[in-house]
């Protein structure tokens, strides 16, 4: 190395490199990584106008990556009434209608992470409180899995949904109760997820950014539909964190996956998204045995296994990475026998490709999947979150022989399966540190990983995902400097622990875009 450092940063450095796994120092010229050792070898190459940042022992790990983000839903629901925490149908009004008095007429009041099983009653707020509360703003609640709502009369108006629509619920009498469901909410999701205006956008895509950057994250792949996905990336370079866009379809066909192969802002390596089923706390994730909880339900898929065959086949033969959210068993089949007969037909070395969630699969998919060479972009809050305490959320609907293999990350894992964390959010919040807290502390015991595990699928794995471990993931030579600096070592905490690390700075190409205050 002739050319002089323009940052040493002095630490306990977690490399994520099975060879040299620790280090007390990195050298960093431009947004990149030079040097990695001890703090002699690293400051050998120092200068006078190199910076030197003591971190006096804090721990430094490669900046986080989150596999799974919807940007703008979370932006715009930050933005929102929260309702994360409401424990009744009168408190949840009184947000409301808070939000309402301060809003104009006309203008939707968005309403965000209700969560039904948490409110006294165990249900909505119906259309008709909703009125109660107001009939001159389009009022909209939504559900933290953000696969169910519950909608007003004006708002049911302005988003066009009818009582003859799929998803749209009706009583006995066929008026209906405000209650939109899967397959009709993800065309009002894209709806409710257009912006009034740029600002309007840029606001929201700052905020989630932000909050990004303040959890250790340095990329989010970015779940978008094309309206927002466009947005994001021409504006990249006012947002702190890096962006892996994943265009997100509704429905899907051939002129769609033309539009993607031609669309210059996603970059180099496309990612094609979209949905097989639905959500199983909304009872629309498709199983092969009914729901626990509602013996006639078993879910439902938003396409037959010949749409799901074609559009697999045009996205793969048009060299795309594909991403297929798939919950539970009945669509991981459809979506792994649809890869495995195209892979086949058109064989490809390194696709990559995707189902997302697997949250409730078989055993023998596990299997299945590993032989098929997908990857999974998993979330794993979703067992605190979603499944509740000990799981009784998922056991509900599940059943005790079914709870046992949700979010089955050791037996995925055992498979060599490529596996990245994500949050999915708003479902979730943003939080790798969760996520890592989650997997070894996992409410079933078989299912729990090591830590070293956890980290890689937040990290390195994220980075193989997304075709840039090349670039990302670990710290080493040649790759960005891109970093998390924790208030503590994670391997020298207790496992129970873990989640009470703090984010005390984050740094992206060597420029620090979050630090905590005292």
């Amino acid at each position: 190395m002739t050319e002089s450092l323009d940052l040493v940063i002095k630490g306990n450095i977690i490399t994520v490199v099975n060879q040299r796994p620790r280090a007390e120092a990195i050298g960093i010229i431009g947004d990149k990584i030079v040097s990695v050792g001890t703090a002699k070898e690293v400051e050998a190459h120092a200068g006078v106008a190199t910076k030197v940042l003591d971190l006096e022992g804090k721990t430094v790990l490669p900046g986080f990556m989150d596999s799974h983000a919807h940007l703008m839903a979370t932006g715009k629901n930050r933005l929102g009434v929260d309702l994360a925490s409401v424990q009744s149908i009168k408190e949840t009004l009184e947000k409301i209608r808070a939000r309402v008095e301060q809003t104009p007429e006309g203008k939707l009041v968005f309403c965000r992470e209700y969560n039904r099983l948490q409110v006294a009653e165990k249900r909505f707020p119906i259309r008709k409180e909703l009125d109660a509360v107001s009939r001159r703003h389009p009022i909209w609640i939504q559900h933290f899995d953000m696969h169910f709502s519950m909608v007003n009369s004006l708002a049911l108006e302005i988003l066009r949904f009818s009582a003859d629509m799929d998803g749209v619920e009706a009583d006995v009498n066929g008026e209906i109760t405000g209650m939109i469901h899967d397959p009709a909410f993800p065309s009002g999701l894209v709806e409710r997820d257009r912006f009034s205006d740029d600002v309007e956008a840029m606001k929201a895509l700052t905020v989630v950014t932000k909050e990004a950057a303040s959890v250790g994250i340095t990329t989010l792949f970015a779940k978008e539909e094309s309206e927002n996905a466009e947005f994001i990336m021409k504006n990249i370079d006012k947002i702190p964190v890096r962006i892996h866009p994943m265009l997100m379809l509704w429905p899907t066909d051939e002129k769609d996956v033309d539009k993607i192969v031609d669309a210059d802002f996603l970059g180099d390596r496309k990612c094609v998204a979209i949905c097989a089923d639905g959500s199983g706390s909304g009872h629309t994730a498709a199983m092969f045995e009914p729901y626990s909880n509602d013996p006639d339900t078993l879910g439902m898929l938003y396409y037959t296994d010949a749409e799901m065959y074609d559009f697999v086949k045009s996205a793969h033969k048009a060299g795309l990475q594909i991403s297929v959210h798939a919950e539970s068993d009945r669509s991981i089949e459809q979506v792994l026998q649809a890869y495995e007969r195209v892979l086949k037909e058109y064989p490809r070395e390194d696709h990559r490709h995707r189902i997302e969630h697997f949250e409730f699969p078989g055993w023998h998919q596990i299997k299945y999947a590993a032989r098929v060479g997908v990857a999974l972009g998993m979330q794993p809050m979703f067992t605190i979150v979603c499944g509740g305490p000990n799981l009784d959320y998922y056991r509900a609907y599940l059943g005790d022989e079914r709870v046992l293999r949700t979010q089955p990350f050791r037996s995925i894992l055992n498979e060599g399966i490529l596996v990245g964390g994500g949050s999915d959010t708003p479902v979730t919040r943003m939080s790798p540190l969760g996520g890592i807290h989650s997997l070894v502390n996992h409410p079933n015991k078989e299912q729990r990983i090591e830590l070293w595990e956890a980290i890689e699928i937040f990290t390195i794995n994220n980075a193989k995902i997304g075709f840039e471990e090349d670039i990302k993931g670990s710290i080493e030579e040649g790759k960005l400097a891109d970093f998390v600096v924790l208030s503590e070592d994670p391997h020298r905490v207790p496992k129970e622990r873990i989640n009470d690390i703090k984010v005390d700075m984050t740094i992206v190409g060597g420029e620090i875009v979050y630090m905590r205050k005292p």
